[in-house]
């Protein structure tokens, strides 16, 4: 069958090429739906509680991502006329739209007014907090200090209008006359200096921007706070905020206020878009140059720039089936995936590489040009079925984890290797022959060189050199066995037990942190300084009077916490408010007795100086009891669920030194804070960032090894079962395991962490470092057993495949992403092991082997392929 469809495709050649330019039209045209979705959300494990809750947590806050905006000059007047001109801007149609929505009476008018603003709200300064304490102070002193101020000033007025003499300011009798005497709390007078002065402190604590800005001490840096609908992982809302926010700063002109204005972004949201920018432009930058390299090598291999077309063609197809697929079935592509351009160009070359050489080796032993077609395909086809069915396993592998990214992008280079596979068989010879017969009208000078080869069938003095070292000694290539053994297990135990990337300042961005959103990051800390509850990991109750009890059990199990405590407060709505109503319907009371005893009568006894201090301290009338609906906006909204529910929004602040670049930190914010069970058994699953995170690594600490370990059964099965005699299995997968383990040895020696994108390094080697040894010993098989002629016919076939996948990830090791580079960096290693392997151990492993009788007749037992005569 499979030499019927290579006879077909050489009769038929430009309809068949027709046939998959047309279908690759058609893919890419449909793959050209496919959305690219950045943000980070899309990489986490989507079926974990904490991530769950996450979700619900961003739809009932509605997001919630800041977006800070900070304007640096040494003038603050220009700095604060900016940001008062900015927050104008950015308030306006805001109010346009809250008005058009009050003046509805139904839905459908109100969705009349547009769609809701890609902003919440905007936070320019403090003013109203502090207006707000300023008329409310009194009931924010506790009531014990009321009471004594009150009685104070009962013991004041009776003294000064003589009712009581003041003992203790005479002596008492019989007392000591000479013994100083102790003030009495009447001496303190009426001006409630004391209670005064502590409520000005805690006033002062509570807005801790004197100029009603948020701004340095200095005023060099003013900021205005944004607060989103997104949840600031990267997602299009925010992309889309960022942008029209950096217009309208644009249309302001910041030189206009000051020529020395620099105006930043800071917050999650450019935070998230940065890194994201960082991976994408990488992906393009991967992509190209792995494709510019390919190019290059394949062109200096063949000396020939037609061969592009053979092998490119395939490729090209076979990208475009996979993406079409992904658009199908999800309907974007995450972060990771965005990759797999350069990879799948890197890994499916491979396949139109073995048979081009094939043909190519051949043709120059003087094999008909139709006879060397059917023959390459046959003569390949079970090392390229195996090289496609263990590099789709590889892919594959992913699949099962919980990662959302990686099971995407495992499932589209699944499809994409596979049908890079499936579309060799019609597509290289219909190629060929096509070519060949374009050449026949060419002048000589513009058509390939005829291949050539030794009278014994190779090419390359390099091929050769290999052949000849391996069978001369092979022991002394073997010996490298016991090495790479004893040194794995010198360094991998302690290695194994805590092989993990728990510093995520290793894993972003290097230059966002230099400049741009991280710089500004910095300077919004130097702003903010963990004020107004910036610092706080925001996270929600089912109901306002779970909080109470939630706060309890978060500091109680912090305090459990074995490695000390994380959490300096949970910050709740009922720390803005002076207390529960009923506490504050007394202290109305005492207010009230206080305001009661100060009589004009009284206040006319007292000089004029003292009686100006006393009425500007003397408790307002209009004093009731506040509810977190009265707060001021810039309090209230922090605790406020879309639907206008206050209170069941909560916020836990980490202790100054907590890093939060720390993954360990995460575990154990995730363990006090994730999942917490409340005195009457009710378990409230809580989430957000910090726990997210740490969700990741959780996932990732369970699915590395369960990928790894499910990729190298899934091969073990297909090599057993592809090479025809237990001892070649054996050989095969020696060489693989010894390349792995090399890689996994060289990581532990140079400390290498495993992380969420260089942990799908191994599943993956497994797969595709296994093509490299198949290779080699399915053409000794073909050969009878001829090792030395089999590797001298393969090896440059699998050198420039291997090329060609180092390429592929190589790519990545220049990645400003430091996550992406170690993945570069693993999978490159991992490549070049394996590929050593092939053509240095196995082939040695072969000789040793072959010296048996029992091994020479495998290889003649081994099922050989219809043309093994002409391998």
């Amino acid at each position: 069958m499979i030499g019927a469809l290579v006879d077909i495709s050489g009769r038929r050649p430009w309809l068949v090429i027709a046939l998959a330019l047309l279908s690759m039209a058609g893919l890419w045209g449909y793959a050209s739906r496919l959305e690219l979705r950045t943000e980070l959300r899309e990489l986490l494990p989507s079926d974990s509680p904490a991530f769950q809750a996450y979700e619900r947590q961003a739809q009932r806050v509605d997001g919630g991502a800041q977006l800070i905006v900070i304007a640096e000059s040494p003038d603050r007047g220009a700095n604060e006329r900016f940001i008062d001109a900015l927050a104008e801007q950015l308030n306006e149609p805001l109010r346009k739209r809250a008005a058009c929505a009050a003046a509805c009476g139904d839905d459908a008018c109100r969705a009349a007014c547009g769609p809701p603003a890609l902003i919440r709200y905007v936070e320019s300064g403090t003013k109203e907090v502090r207006s707000f304490f300023d008329a409310n102070k009194w009931l924010y002193a506790s009531v014990r200090e009321l009471e004594a101020a009150d009685e104070a000033i009962e013991l004041e007025l009776a003294l000064r209008s003589g009712l009581i003499e003041d003992l203790e300011a005479s002596g008492a009798p019989g007392g000591d006359a000479g013994a100083a005497a102790t003030p009495a709390p009447a001496q303190k007078g009426l001006s409630l200096d004391e209670t005064w002065q502590e409520l000005q402190r805690r006033l002062k604590k509570i807005d801790e921007f004197p100029s009603g800005y948020f701004a340095t001490p200095d005023g060099r840096m003013v900021a205005l706070r944004i607060v989103s609908r997104s949840a600031g992982m990267g997602d299009r809302r925010a992309a889309e905020l960022l942008d029209q926010v950096t217009a309208l700063v644009s249309r302001l002109d910041p030189a206009a206020f000051h020529p020395a204005m620099q105006v930043g972004y800071a917050g999650d949201i450019p935070n998230a878009i940065a890194e994201q920018k960082s991976l994408v432009s990488e992906a393009v930058w991967a992509t190209a140059i792995a494709l510019v390299l390919i190019v290059g090598g394949v062109m200096i291999y063949y000396r020939s720039p037609w061969s592009l077309v053979v092998i490119l063609l395939p490729t090209a197809l076979g990208a475009s089936a996979g993406y079409a697929f992904a658009t199908l079935t999800y309907g974007y592509v995450n972060t990771v995936g965005a990759f797999l351009g350069a990879i799948i160009v890197g890994n499916g070359v491979n396949y139109p590489i073995v048979l081009l050489s094939r043909y190519r080796d051949f043709r120059a032993r003087g094999m008909p040009a139709d006879e060397a077609r059917r023959e390459a395909v046959i003569n390949a086809f079970r090392a390229e079925l195996v090289g496609a069915s263990v590099a789709a396993i590889a892919y594959g592998s992913l699949t099962i984890t919980h990662f959302r990214g990686f099971s995407q992008f495992g499932t589209i280079g699944f499809v994409g290797m596979f049908m890079v596979w499936a579309s060799i068989v019609p597509l290289v010879p219909a190629t060929l022959v096509a070519i060949e017969r374009i050449q026949a009208r060419l002048p000589r000078w513009m058509r390939d060189p005829a291949p050539r080869v030794s009278d014994e069938g190779t090419a390359g003095p390099s091929a050769r050199a290999l052949a000849r070292v391996t069978s001369r000694w092979p022991l002394a290539f073997l010996a490298v066995a016991p090495v790479i053994v004893a040194l794995a297990a010198w360094k991998l135990p302690a290695y194994i037990r805590d092989p993990w990337e728990y510093n995520f300042a290793r894993l972003g961005s290097k230059s966002s942190r230099e400049k741009g959103a991280g710089s500004w990051s910095l300077k919004a800390s130097e702003v903010f300084g963990g004020k107004m509850n910036v610092a706080g990991a925001m996270m929600l109750a089912d109901t306002p009077e779970q909080v109470p009890a939630i706060k309890a059990q978060i500091l109680a199990n912090d305090a459990k916490d074995p490695q000390g405590q994380l959490v300096a407060d949970v910050a709740t709505i009922a720390d803005a408010l002076p207390g529960t109503a009923e506490e504050q319907q007394r202290k109305i009371e005492i207010l009230e007795r206080i305001r009661d005893r100060l009589t004009p009568r009284v206040l006319k006894a007292l000089s004029p100086e003292e009686r100006e201090r006393v009425l500007s301290m003397k408790p307002p009338e209009a004093l009731r009891v506040i509810g977190p609906k009265d707060l001021p906006d810039l309090i209230r909204r922090r605790f406020e669920e879309n639907n206008g529910v206050v209170g069941t929004v909560f916020y836990v602040k980490y202790k100054n030194n907590v890093s939060f670049s720390n993954g360990r930190n995460l575990l154990r914010m995730a363990d006090t804070t994730g999942d917490v069970v409340l005195p009457d058994g009710t378990h409230v699953v809580t989430a957000s960032r910090p726990t997210v995170f740490a969700e990741m690594i959780r996932s990732m600490e369970r699915d590395g090894p369960l990928a790894t370990a499910a990729s190298l059964l899934a091969v073990t099965a297909v090599v057993v079962l592809a090479t025809g005699s237990i001892a070649g299995a054996l050989a095969v997968l020696l060489a693989l395991v010894l390349g792995v383990l090399a890689t996994a040895t060289a990581m532990a020696a140079l400390d290498v962490k495993i992380n969420f994108l260089n942990f799908i390094a191994l599943p993956i080697t497994f797969g595709i470092g296994c093509e490299y040894p198949f290779n080699v010993f399915d053409r000794a098989r073909l050969l009878g057993g001829d090792v030395s002629l089999a590797l001298k016919r393969s090896a440059g076939p699998v050198a420039l495949c291997s090329y060609t996948t180092v390429l592929g990830y190589g790519s990545l090791i220049f990645a400003d992403n430091q996550a992406l580079n170690s993945f570069g960096w693993v999978a490159v290693s991992g490549e070049l092991a394996c590929v050593a392997c092939a053509l240095l151990f196995l082939p040695a492993l072969l000789h040793v082997m072959n010296r048996s009788a029992r091994m020479r007749r495998s290889w003649k037992g081994g099922l050989l392929l219809r043309g093994s005569n002409h391998s």
